[in-house]
């Protein structure tokens, strides 16, 4: 009977069924990791979402927290309530970086079906990068407008940057234009175009200073404003004998202008003594590396010797040329020679350039034929020498010596030229000065910014002019001492006077973190050196 009961309890049992386990809630987070990248401080990120799935087949509710453990990353929270099986609810997060630094932050929702622990990641950057915060104009002439210096402005950040104010130079004698005005959208660039036009010789610096959304910046500009610069050759004509009440041939003096703005307000110019008579055709300004020239002769007006001066006045300052001539009732007997002018000076020659030719006039005053010339070489080889006087010089007649300078080298050089006639020798003095390249090199650093690891920079350029003489050569070095930074170069074939040619410069790191180093150059006019920077997103 017993037994009966045991087995009926059974059945019952059985029929009943037994107790079903707890059914456990399942929710998926996607993703669990956020990475915001690079994003400019004082700027916010667009927003990255997390995506909770209830994916088991019992409801989830108490949601909690989500809160970033920094400040610096925003939550909107989306869940609330009950989330049912099959449903989705979502957070979305931000990042808005206050300083240029990583951050690395947590956060955990709190549900019936357990924590969800999330991390955020993000670097905040600099909003934006200026190419060169110094510009060097160099010499620049008086009233003459230099070429354009470029500055680049590039915005790093992720929102555009705008709210451009200021930027004009507080020296009217340097100019800006830009187009920045609009905005810059996030990864462009925009220019600001800087000239130099000095109004009067001396050196100027100042500042350029703007403002944008992201904050101000100051680029420091400087140039010297030079003005003409006179050279006189020769600066004493000797006419010999005259007869009087004859007009002597004319004698040229050379003005040329070695500087780099207008010579003009010529002045004066008339000889003291009027038997010296003058024309000229400087009176209409001589641009730089132009000439003109004073013509004089002297007529006699009574016997005697006669000595006087030609004194002048520029803007670039005053200049005297000595006259001088002897008036006669008769020409010297037999052969007689008048040489003028006795002294040349070539004044600035590049070194390995052949100067413009200087002619020296041998007249012969005498009733007999002059002859017998010998010598007139320079004793210096670096001056040349041609003559068409060997034939000799028929009574009244004149002939030429015709004379060059080439120096071999930097530095000033004196010589004569010693001849020697059947009417008796001469001594011509001549001198000059070798002038080698001169360099000048803008801007001397570059500033690339914030570049992404693998990413190459945008090129920036760097000017090389040559303010010499003679060819700029021999550049050798140039390369970065840090091979993340690149260059190229179209100097190589060497820079004519006046000429310019470039240096372009490229970022790209491998690594993360701020770099520092020197593109270091040697030429036949000396070393330069240009500091390049650049630095990645912070890195953790």
């Amino acid at each position: 009977m017993a037994q009966q009961k045991i087995w009926l309890l059974g059945v019952l049992l059985l029929a009943s069924g037994c107790p079903s386990q707890p059914q456990t809630p399942k929710l998926e987070a996607t993703p669990t990791t956020l990475e915001f990248g690079m994003v400019a401080a004082g700027s916010t990120s667009s927003a990255k979402i997390v995506v909770l799935s209830n994916t088991g087949s019992v409801p989830i509710s108490g949601f909690t927290g989500g809160d970033p453990s920094l400040s610096v990353f925003g939550v909107v929270v989306g869940c609330t309530g009950t989330l049912n099986p099959g449903a989705s609810c979502t957070y979305s997060y931000t990042f808005a970086p206050t300083a240029t630094a990583v951050y690395n932050a947590t956060a955990t929702i709190q549900t019936s079906a357990g924590p969800v622990n999330l991390e955020l990641k993000g670097s905040g950057v600099a909003t934006f990068s200026v190419s060169a915060l110094e510009l060097d104009f160099g010499e620049v002439g008086i009233g003459a407008t230099s070429p354009t210096q470029v500055v680049t402005i590039r915005n790093h950040g992720s929102t555009p940057l705008t709210g451009f104010a200021g930027g004009a130079p507080f020296d009217t004698q340097f100019g800006a234009t830009q187009n920045c005005a609009a905005g810059v959208a996030p990864g462009a660039s925009c220019q600001y175009n800087f000239t130099f036009k000095p109004t009067q010789a001396g050196s100027f610096e100042t500042t350029s200073n703007s403002s944008t959304n992201a904050g101000p910046f100051v680029i420091k500009l400087k140039g010297k404003g030079v003005g003409p610069k006179l050279w006189v050759t020769p600066l004493e004509l000797d006419f010999g004998p005259v007869l009087v009440g004859n007009t002597s041939p004319a004698q040229s003096v050379t003005i040329r202008n070695v500087g780099k703005s207008t010579l003009g307000s010529f002045a004066g110019g008339a000889p003291f003594d009027t038997q010296f008579g003058a024309t000229q055709n400087c009176a209409a300004g001589v641009a730089p590396g132009a000439s003109c020239q004073y013509n004089f002769t002297f007529k006699p007006t009574q016997v005697g010797s006669f000595e006087t001066t030609s004194n002048s006045s520029t803007n670039a300052g005053p200049f005297i040329i000595k006259l001088k001539g002897t008036g006669v009732t008769s020409m010297p007997t037999g052969a007689a020679r008048s040489v003028s002018p006795l002294e040349l000076d070539f004044g600035e020659v590049g070194v390995n350039v052949t100067s413009p030719t200087q002619v020296v006039t041998i007249r012969n005053p005498g009733t007999a034929t002059l002859t017998s010339f010998a010598g007139g070489a320079p004793f210096d080889t670096q001056f040349g020498a041609t003559q068409n006087c060997a034939a000799g010089v028929a009574p009244g007649a004149s002939c030429q010596y015709n004379f060059t300078f080439k120096p071999t080298q930097v530095g000033s050089f004196e010589t004569t030229s010693n001849s020697s006639t059947n009417a008796g020798p001469f001594i011509i003095k001549l001198k000059g000065t070798g002038v080698g390249p001169r360099l000048w090199v803008t801007p001397l650093e570059l500033d690339f910014g914030t570049v992404a690891v693998g990413t190459t920079s945008a090129p920036l350029t760097v000017t090389i002019t040559n303010l010499g003489l003679s060819t700029l050569t021999n550049f050798a070095g140039g390369a970065p001492f840090n091979t993340q930074f690149g260059a190229t170069q179209n100097c190589a074939a060497g820079v004519a006077p006046g000429a310019s040619c470039q240096y372009t410069f490229t970022f790209k790191p491998t690594t993360a973190g701020v770099f520092e180093t020197t593109s270091n150059s040697s030429t036949n006019a000396g070393p330069f050196v240009i500091k390049l920077r650049g630095n990645t997103p912070p890195g953790p």
